[in-house]
Order: structure tokens, then sequence, then C-alpha cells
């Protein structure tokens, strides 16, 4: 990794002269599904804006809601869309207009001091600084019932954030938050299993089922050549997909560090993101995993571009690598599709590549989908014998908004499947660890689920007002488990050439198969600019054939206030 810093420090400093690159969006709030819905409505793709790779950036937000807010005169815009854009507009009002000061004033700042601007606690945009520092706080409360019994459990957070541009040269965020929680019964089983917590990196468990931890993300960004390429350097989620899910990397396990080259020209956007990733360690019941070496890597390449007015289509690869204690120089070779270097440097590493696609056939309608492969023998995948090494996964979604001609009504459909061991790598010569599977602080990188499943999701969401916002959710899904000291190919983080129970007649359920069905309702009300309320419930039950581990069924409730961030979300499986 500390190539790839070097690499940033150096594109820094080149960068001098050029205008500051736009600060990144928050993965988690929302932001790239409502201005899918507004481009979707549209009825034309945008080549301001390519919302496969997120983070998205600040700069292109903004660009994209001027472009939509245009379009007003001649789409005419719902009362509730035309609020959410200035919403969003006014959370990048430094990118709004000509001369960066575009965010929307209040009519009556505290101590003419504080919030001047509706969306921020400190606001400042002079000719040499730009600066914003909001406050994050909130409480949640919920309560559960399952087959343990019952109780309360609780969720606080405060912490404050930080977006600024200095002389047109940096551009910075910095989040920084200090966390209590205590998550729903399954989440904490899960934590145990795997000896993580699900989207934290370093934590401390006070008690079981307690945990305290700093959740810190940011980064720092420079353009290269004005308009056309940018470089960040941080410590963040990430994400590659259209979808709800995503077959190749999710902000599901924990934040990476990070360098990402980011390059827009005419209707093409190229990404380059390398990431140092944090190895499987000491997973119960799972002797690879038992010895620490430090760290491992990744690097993702995804080329999107507008085909037509209608059509995207992209392609991506990543691979996952180990090195001792340095990134290997051979993968920061900008171009994409690294399997001919892979081979050249004669390496073990783990290499993905896909293809995804993202359409819009119809005005408020939105088809989307992606088609991976790990390995891939055309002779056994046609022979229909389930050829163990032939591992792909595919997806298929769509998102019909106004749906029914009812005004701020949007359904979503997905399916995903994956098959087993896609994301499992081999123990090379016996020597006692697996380092380039697909994982990350011991879970999966990609989908929560890892490998060995097919799932449907629909959601359906609804604004009646720009403050308000209504969501139901269900999760259907099978996958096959490990039983005994049988590897099924559905735990990323053991190694595929041991424990393996045939070659060939692997399904994709492999194994006795688990069914697992996740119900969740949620209500959420914008108080003031950030500060929300939330109230919702859900409902999942997991059960195993032969009933292996008794059947699991859990109802929670929960309420809560929150400011300037994500609500905490358990129904991921």
């Amino acid at each position: 990794m500390k190539y790839s810093l070097l690499l940033s420090c150096l594109s820094l400093g080149i960068a001098v002269e050029a205008t500051a690159q736009s600060g990144r969006v928050d993965i988690q709030d929302g932001t790239a599904a409502y201005l899918s819905r507004i481009e979707a409505l549209s009825g034309e793709l945008s080549d301001e804006l390519h919302t496969a790779v997120q983070p998205l950036q600040h700069k292109d937000v903004a660009a994209f809601l001027k472009e939509a807010q245009q379009q007003n005169l001649r789409n005419g815009w719902s009362n509730t869309d035309n609020g959410l854009m200035s919403r969003y507009l006014g959370q990048n009002g430094e990118w709004v207009t000509e001369d960066h000061d575009g965010a929307i004033r209040s009519r009556m700042p505290v101590m003419n001091t504080f919030y001047k601007t509706k969306t921020d606690f400190i606001y400042h945009n002079s000719r040499d600084l730009f600066l914003s520092v909001n406050p994050v706080l909130g409480y949640q409360g919920l309560y559960e019932r399952s087959e343990n019994g019952e109780g309360y459990k609780q969720y606080f957070t405060a912490g404050a954030k930080l977006r600024a541009t200095y002389k047109n040269i940096i551009g910075a965020d910095f989040n920084l938050r200090y966390v209590y929680e205590e998550p729903v019964s399954f989440y904490q089983q899960y934590n145990d299993r795997r000896n993580t917590l699900i989207g934290v990196h370093k934590f401390r468990q006070t008690a079981p089922g307690q945990y305290q931890y700093w959740l810190p993300t940011g980064q720092i960004s420079a353009s290269l050549i004005k308009d056309y390429v940018s470089i960040a350097a941080g410590y963040d989620y990430q994400k590659i997909g259209d979808g709800y899910r995503s077959l190749i990397l999710s902000d599901f396990s924990a934040p990476v560090a990070y360098v990402h080259l980011h390059t827009k020209i005419w209707k093409l956007q190229y990404d380059n993101l390398y990431m140092r990733l944090s190895p499987d360690q000491h997973i119960p019941g799972n002797d690879l995993t038992d010895n620490s070496y430090g760290y491992k890597y990744a690097t993702a390449h995804h080329l999107s571009a507008n085909i037509t007015s209608w059509l995207n289509l992209g392609v991506y690869e990543m691979v996952v690598f180990n090195r001792s204690n340095h990134f290997e120089l051979g993968y920061m070779n900008p171009m994409i599709f690294y399997r001919a270097i892979e081979r050249s440097l004669g390496s073990p590493d783990k290499v993905a590549i896909g293809i995804r696609a993202k359409a819009i056939p119809a005005k408020g309608l939105a088809l989307y989908g992606q088609f991976l492969i790990n390995e891939f023998t055309a002779k056994e995948f046609f022979g229909n014998n389930g050829y163990l090494h032939n591992k792909w996964g595919g997806q298929l979604g769509v998102n019909y908004y106004d749906a029914f001609t009812v005004p701020n009504l949007d359904l979503q459909a997905e399916v995903n499947v994956l098959r087993p061991y896609t994301f499992q790598h081999y123990d090379r010569n016996n020597q006692g660890y697996i380092a380039s599977n697909f994982t990350n602080n011991n879970l999966p990188l990609a989908h929560p689920l890892g490998a060995g499943f097919r799932e449907l999701v629909l959601m359906a969401n609804y604004r009646p007002g720009a403050r308000w916002n209504i969501q139901a959710k269900a999760l259907l899904y099978q996958q096959g488990i490990d039983t005994g000291n049988v590897n099924y190919g559905n735990d990323l983080s053991k190694a595929y050439n041991k424990d393996v129970p045939a070659l060939y007649g692997v399904n994709m359920i492999n194994g006795l198969q688990a069914t697992g069905m996740s119900l969740s309702l949620n209500l959420s009300y914008e108080i003031a600019p950030g500060l929300y309320f939330d109230l919702g419930g859900a409902h999942r039950r997991y059960t195993v054939e032969q009933q292996i581990i008794p059947d699991q069924q859990t109802t929670y409730l929960y309420s809560g206030l929150r400011l300037n961030f994500s609500r905490r979300d358990y129904t991921a499986f």
C-alpha cells in the first residue's frame, strides 16, 4: 500500500495548479438511489453522472441536479421531487453556481454565526477556502423478541463531519463518529461466528452483545486534469454496481484504505481503485485463519460507457492478492484486465471479471444487471454437470418509478445468484492460511451471503412529501451451508482444494439448504435539514433442512432520532 500512497502524494503534488476535486457523498445516505430515480424519469442517461461506482462526487451530483432542474420546464417534476432537488443541491452548494456559492441561506442563523445555510452548522466560502462543518448525533432504541428471549437494545453515536477546499488545490472530507451499539440477536450471532463486527474494522466488545468503536471515514482529493482526471486517497466504504446488492464490491464488510483514480471523458467513465484489505484472522473452527500475516490488497477497474441515450454498458475486473508488506507494482498499471499481468507474474492471485448494464427503455423504467466470472470452462459449463470450477454469478433487476401512475411510489425487484466456491481461494502448498480470497474484515467483500445462494429482493419506496419516506423491503433467499468438516463452497474463508466432497455435481444450493426471509418497514420524517425521526420494525425467519439447527425467528421494533448520518440497518440478510 505504501507504493499506492506514494503515487497519490506525487499526483497531488502535480495537481497544485489544477482546480480542486470535489469530495465524496456518503455511500449510505440514499443519494445515488434518488439520482437514479430522476435519471429514469427523464428518460435519458446522464453523461454528467455514472452511478455504478460509489461513493459519488459532490461536483458530479450538483452538475446532474442542475441539469435535471432545467428539464423541469419540459417534464414537470412533482413538488416532492422539486423539494428533494433543492435539498440535495443545498448539500452540494459549493458546486451549484459558477461562483461556488449556491447553498440555501437560512432566514434566521443562530447567533448570526451558526446555520447561515440550512444544511451546515458552520459554512464559509471565500476565494481561498470553502468549509462546511456539521455535528453528528443520534440515538435509536430497539425492542426485540426472538427464540432466545426478549429485551431492549440501543444504538448511540456522536461525532462530526467536515468538508473543505483550500485555494482550489486540495479538497477533503473527514467524518469521525464514536458509536455504542447493541445489535439485534442474529447480527450478534453472525458477528460471533465470524469474529467480527459487520461494517466496522476495529472495535471493543465490552460485554456480550455490546460494542464500542470509533468509525473514521474520509479522503483527500485533487484534480490532475481539470474536468477530466482526478485522484483521491482515503479510508471509506466502496461499491460497484447499480443494484441493491453488488456481486463484486459492496459496503457490507468495513471501510478500506484506498487510492481512487477517476477519469471522465465524453460519454466514458473509467475508475481505478487500489485498496488495502484486512485478511481473515481467528475465525472460530477455521484453522486457516489462525495466522496473522499483515495486510492483503485489491485492485479494481471499471469502464462505463453510455452507448446510447438509454443504454449504459460497463466492464470490470478485480484482483485480490497478498505480498509481504507491499503493494504489487504490476497491479498499479491503470489499464483494464489483469489476467495477462497476473500470469506473467506467476502469482496465485484471485481475479474476477464481469460485465454490467443499465438501461432506460421507457420513462420511469430502469433495468440493470451484472454477470461475473471467476473461473469458467465452456465445455464443462455446457455439459451441465455441475463442475466445481465453473464459478460465476448473475444479477437482474428492475426499477419502476412513479409506479402505476402514483407519484413518488417506486418499486424495485432484484434477483441474485452466485455459484458455490466462487470467491474461495486455495491453500497453496499447505501454507496454513488463505490470503487471496474475496474477503475483508472476516466478511465477504461483495454480497453478504458470500456464495452458493439464490436471492430475491423486493422493495417499495413511497414519498408522500419531500420530508417523508416510507420503505418496505422483503429479502427471500436459499443457500447451502457447511455441515461437519465438509466444505460445500459457501464460506469464503475456506480453501476450495480442501474438504470438498466432489468435483462434479455441484449445484447452486450445495449442501443442506438454508432458507431465509426478512420483512421490514421503515418510516422516516425529516424534522429539520439533516435531522430525522425513524420508526419501523422487521421480522426475520431462518430455517435449515433436517433442522440441524433450531429454527430462528426474530421480530423487532425501533425508533430514534439522528442528525447527519444514515440509519443503522439490520436487514442485510
